[in-house]
């Protein structure tokens, strides 16, 4: 009866079904409590754990901070080396400018970090449209399934990048200060420029020219400096050279008052001893530099290319006959299908034909194979690009053009002329000034033969118009173009051992004494005597002076 009654509570159990929308029952709570007990020791165990680490930290950490002792009581028992006690850190200093700003001690403008608060009533009640704000994100952790287990892959990473240090090198905002600086005079030029008339190229050279020279040189304009790169280049002086050190009983080179010289220097380091370096002889004399090659012209690398070839194909059917080398496969092609297989292409005709189409196909594919092997990635396909620019074939040193333009370029010719020097790799400078302008490149053959085409060819010098005229304004235009063909001309061409500049770059010269010596401090000022001194019509003449001389002969 007993089991009978248990098995009809059972069956009343299973038999009434349970809605999702009840209410769970006490019953429940055991196996809860089991998983919290079970976590509550997990928890205490890798608390455990925890601390056994924090323990071997620390005795590492004590460990390494008595041997750091142990070595700088070492260090300052020797000889002839002074401790020099570090000087103890003192509170920046912060001033008041003219301004009313404040200043910390490198004359750096101290940005305030305080948050500005309305204290004005009228301005308090002012209303702000809710709908123009941004919304804020949701809060994840407010949510009832949210676990902080689960977290957003690289969200660790993002949290290290935030807690990094971002670090600036020493300068930088100084040297940014003057490239800007630099930059802002070369507008100032082109605006000068810009607002008044140019003047013909003769009446700049004639009549002009000197006085705008005596007028400017007379008045010369210091060039500015920022206080920080002033900073940083007296803080690069030592207080006491390195090699002075071990002589010094305090660090520097002012004793006490009334202390003479000799007391400051430690006697126990200075001995009778005198090291003399024994020379040694080379073990032979230089070898000779080879010869150089002689360049080869074009179809003479052809012949040798050929003999070559076919050394090396005479090579091979001498290793064949020999034995040395297995003879190579027939190239069966279905063209001569039934002459190189002959019997075996009349028993089987469509076995042979298959076979035959399978080698054509592999050796297709080997051949595509082989050409995929010898590209270029992007990379060398660059590179070879850059050597082929950069490069002289000849070996005569580095090639240097030099240009000269009658009149101030505009903002749109000044970019290109830049830009275009910095895509091919020339090196070289754009000097403006009132009395001339000039620009000097310096790069390989191929790279001054398109640079010479840009400003030659490409560049509108005029900055005409394009529009239908009538044929006398057409012939008139093409009159205006060819005298405006003049403004910029080749000045000299010819190699250099090696370049004077690193990159290429614009500057503006207030006059031409500034700009020579702009041009004297790269050891080039040569260029600025060449290029304000010439004269197009002169040299023009006496070419056609000597054609007539030719002629008459």
């Amino acid at each position: 009866r007993a089991y009978t009654r248990q098995a009809v509570g059972d069956m009343e159990t299973v038999g009434k079904k349970r809605n999702r929308w009840d209410e769970p029952k006490e019953e429940d709570a055991p196996p809860a409590a089991a998983g919290t007990a079970t976590e509550s020791a997990a928890m205490s165990s890798s608390v455990s754990a925890a601390k056994e680490l924090a323990k071997e930290a620390l005795q590492k950490a004590q460990r390494a901070a008595e041997m750091q002792r142990a070595i700088q009581s070492g260090m300052s028992n020797l000889v002839g080396l002074s401790a020099v006690p570090p000087t103890p850190a003192r509170p920046p200093t912060v001033t008041l400018d003219s301004q009313g700003r404040l200043v910390d001690e490198r004359g750096k403008v101290i940005q305030s970090t305080a948050r500005v608060q309305a204290t004005v009533k009228a301005n308090q009640g002012t209303r702000v449209n809710p709908l123009l704000e941004d919304a804020p994100p949701p809060d994840v952790m407010a949510n009832k399934y949210y676990d902080p287990r689960m977290a957003l892959p690289g969200h660790a990473r993002e949290q290290r990048k935030k807690r990094a240090f971002s670090f600036v090198a020493e300068g930088h905002f100084s040297k940014r200060a003057d490239e800007i600086r630099a930059k802002a005079a070369v507008e100032q030029l082109l605006r000068e420029a810009s607002s008044k008339k140019v003047l013909k190229a003769d009446a700049v050279i004639k009549g002009g020219l000197k006085d705008q020279t005596a007028e400017s040189s007379s008045a010369p304009r210091p060039m500015t400096v920022s206080a920080a790169t002033l900073q940083q280049k007296l803080s690069e002086v030592p207080a006491v050279e390195w090699w002075d050190k071990p002589l010094l009983r305090d660090a520097s080179y002012s004793g006490a008052n009334g202390e003479p010289v000799s007391a400051l220097v430690n006697p126990e380091v200075i001995t009778h001893y005198v090291e003399h370096p024994v020379p040694i002889e080379p073990p032979a004399e230089p070898a000779q530099p080879p010869p150089q090659p002689l360049p080869l012209t074009k179809k003479e690398r052809k012949k040798l290319r050929t003999q070559r070839r076919l050394a090396a194909e005479k090579e091979k059917q001498d290793q064949i006959r020999c034995g040395l080398v297995a003879p190579p496969a027939p190239k069966v092609k279905i063209s001569n299908l039934m002459q190189a297989m002959k019997d075996e292409a009349v028993l089987d005709p469509s076995a042979i034909e298959a076979k035959v189409r399978a080698e054509m196909a592999q050796r297709i594919k080997n051949h595509e194979m082989r050409n995929q092997a010898r590209k270029l990635t992007p990379e060398q396909r660059k590179e070879k690009k850059r050597r082929k620019m950069l490069n002289d074939p000849t070996g005569g040193g580095t090639p240097v053009t030099l240009y000269r333009l009658e009149q101030m370029p505009s903002r749109q010719k000044l970019y290109k002329i830049d830009i275009n020097a910095q895509q091919n790799h020339l090196t070289g400078i754009t000097l403006l000034a009132d009395a001339c302008n000039l620009i000097l490149v310096e790069g390989g053959p191929k790279a001054q033969r398109r640079y010479q085409k840009l400003l030659m060819h490409r560049i509108d010098w005029t900055d005409l118009p394009a529009a239908d005229e009538d044929d006398d304004e057409r012939d008139e235009t093409e009159e205006r173009r060819k005298k405006s063909a003049e403004v910029c001309k080749v000045v000299w061409e010819g190699f250099v051992v090696k370049p004077h500049f690193k990159n290429f770059r614009v500057e503006a010269a207030r006059d031409a004494a500034a700009a020579r010596k702009t041009l004297k401090d790269k050891g080039c000022e040569h260029y600025w005597d060449m290029a304000s001194s010439f004269d197009a019509d002169a040299i023009e003449a006496d070419d056609d002076d000597d054609d007539d001389d030719d002629d008459d002969d």
